[in-house]
């Protein structure tokens, strides 16, 4: 009884991690991890 308890938390655990996991990853942009940014130029007398 207390096994399948705990695999119906862990299951519910689960679903809410992938739920998550899966709208905070189609809100970021994957292509940024890929583009490289130019080196800034260090102007400090602007």
């Amino acid at each position: 009884m207390q096994t399948w308890i705990l695999i119906g938390i862990m299951a519910i655990l689960g679903s809410i991690a992938a739920f998550l996991m899966y709208f905070i990853n189609s809100a970021m942009n994957s292509d940024d991890a890929e583009r490289i940014d130019e080196v800034p130029q260090n102007n400090f007398n602007q």
